[in-house]
């Protein structure tokens, strides 16, 4: 068994979701370098790349979700990559100058204890991420998501949602920004295709008036950023 195939038995307990702006008209060529230099090498090294997409209708953003096992899991990686790694050393400037910022990463934690490598179906062409920022309402909204808002999806067959807070222990790689909003939850939930997703938000906006008004009343903004394979 390879490396790659052997970390689809891990759980992640740390997820950076990463979303680059390329050169313009690069992404095709940045994700055929990044798979052929980057994606076994990182996990050999135990950063595991667990799914790379486009933004819908923008030919400049490459985003990418990277897993570990844990906060000192992340920090031995990126120093054995960044620092140490021949991999990095040879081809990390090929990647950068495709790059025009790399800094937009958000450092999450799963609400659940873990969450499997593959929690994203690697058959489903569509994942959607929401940003819901909650200023001093998390515990709240987590609370109205958990009882409410996610028995309601799955009730319309939305099974795969997984939900995400902020990793607040401390960056300490502070070469690679990232953010951490103790005010924010995020979501994460994919779809076989584009066809499936618009029905699926169909049936979401027609959720009771009462949960749509405890959401509001809760949710300071927010976000929805679309991804596609």
């Amino acid at each position: 068994m390879t490396n790659i195939q052997q970390s689809n038995n891990q759980h992640i307990r740390v997820l950076e979701l990463r979303n680059y702006l390329l050169m313009p008209n690069m992404t095709d060529e940045f994700k055929k370098y990044f798979n052929t230099y980057f994606v076994a090498p990182m996990h050999n090294l135990g950063g595991f790349t667990l799914g790379q997409f486009k933004i819908d209708r923008a030919n400049d953003r490459f985003v990418w979700f990277r897993g570990f096992k844990d906060m000192e899991a992340r920090v031995k990686f990126l120093n054995d990559f960044y620092v140490d790694s021949k991999t990095w050393k040879d081809y990390g400037k090929g990647a950068n100058d495709m790059m025009i910022n790399s800094d937009n990463v958000y450092l999450l934690r799963p609400l659940a204890t873990s969450i499997s490598v593959n929690f994203m179906e690697v058959s489903h062409k569509i994942v959607v991420v929401n940003f819901y920022s909650c200023n001093s309402t998390l515990d709240k909204v987590i609370a109205l998501f958990n009882t409410e808002y996610i028995p309601y999806l799955e009730s319309i067959e939305v099974n795969n949602t997984t939900l995400w807070v902020s990793e607040m222990q401390e960056n300490d790689f502070p070469r690679l920004p990232a953010f951490q909003d103790k005010n924010l939850l995020v979501s994460i939930t994919s779809f076989e295709n584009k066809k499936e997703y618009q029905l699926k938000q169909k049936l979401i906006n027609e959720m009771s008036d009462q949960l749509k008004q405890s959401m509001q009343q809760l949710i300071t903004t927010q976000n929805t950023l679309m991804l596609v394979q």
